[in-house]
């Protein structure tokens, strides 16, 4: 009995010695990450940063690094098994980092691009609703970005639902917002079909239609349906009606250009007008 009281002593006081000694260990795995994510060799320094947390799971800082290095591993678009392993190793490290370091911007616009590029647009949207629950000042921009993943997402019938509970003063952002992140799909995305790049385009059009219907002077607006008739002149395979758009396209220019010039002679009016 004493034997075993003896034993079990001493391996009771050396736990805190080896708790220790695996809190020194984890901090040189994770220097060595540090060296290793320097040098861009991303694949060994993602294991050194998850060892070193295995080490010593209370190194929660060390989340940051695991998250940066599986976001410079990670390839937009590329649906391989282990790509996507690496966007979900990057957001889940953001995550539990901002458990303990919630201040952190930077992490947190890395985590919120990493869902949407991951296609976890679900998570995106979830994550924009408690931030603007915390956050009040951040729920207009949270309104506008969640708009912009419902229309990258196609979740179409969504984001048009989503304007229509907008207040009414703030309807014409909404739809601007709608129109403006359909160009940005359709101009920026290679993979859409036919079929899908002219529901965009559609889409955006009647957005930024009625934008300017609520706001006839909305000059960003008059901007964007001139690009989005191009685009939609660049869907045509008729000579005709692709000459059509254009000329469509070059209307609102024309009414953009303009529009500034009146803005530009009132604001150096005013000026005048203040100064006499």
């Amino acid at each position: 009995m004493h034997r075993t009281f003896t034993v079990s002593a001493v391996v009771l006081l050396a736990l805190p010695l080896l708790t220790g000694c695996d809190k020194v260990q984890a901090r040189v795995e994770l220097k060595k990450g540090n060296s290793l994510y320097k040098d861009e060799a991303y694949s060994a320094a993602l294991k050194q940063f998850q060892e070193g947390l295995r080490l010593d799971p209370d190194a929660t800082f060390a989340w940051r690094s695991v998250g940066l290095t599986a976001l410079a591993l990670y390839r937009p678009g590329d649906e391989s098994a282990k790509n996507v392993e690496y966007g979900r190793t990057a957001t889940d490290a953001f995550e539990k980092y901002l458990a303990d370091y919630p201040d952190d911007q930077k992490v947190r616009d890395y985590l919120l691009s990493t869902y949407v590029n991951a296609k976890q647009y679900d998570k995106a949207l979830t994550y924009l609703d408690h931030r603007a629950e915390e956050a009040p000042a951040e729920a207009t921009n949270a309104q506008k970005l969640k708009l912009q993943i419902l229309t990258q997402a196609g979740r179409l019938e969504d984001a048009w639902a989503m304007v229509q509970r907008a207040p009414g003063a703030a309807q014409a952002e909404a739809l601007y917002t709608i129109g403006v992140s359909a160009w940005s799909k359709v101009y920026n995305d290679p993979s859409l079909d036919t079929v899908n790049r002219t529901e965009l385009v559609e889409l955006g059009l009647k957005a930024l239609d009625e934008a300017l219907q609520k706001k006839p002077d909305y000059f960003e607006a008059m901007v964007y349906t001139n690009l989005m008739y191009r685009q939609k002149a660049n869907l045509q395979t008729d000579a005709s009606l692709r000459a059509q758009y254009i000329a469509q396209a070059d209307e609102w220019k024309a009414k953009a250009q303009d529009l500034a010039a009146r803005n530009k002679k009132l604001a150096a009016d005013k000026a005048a007008a203040a100064k006499s």
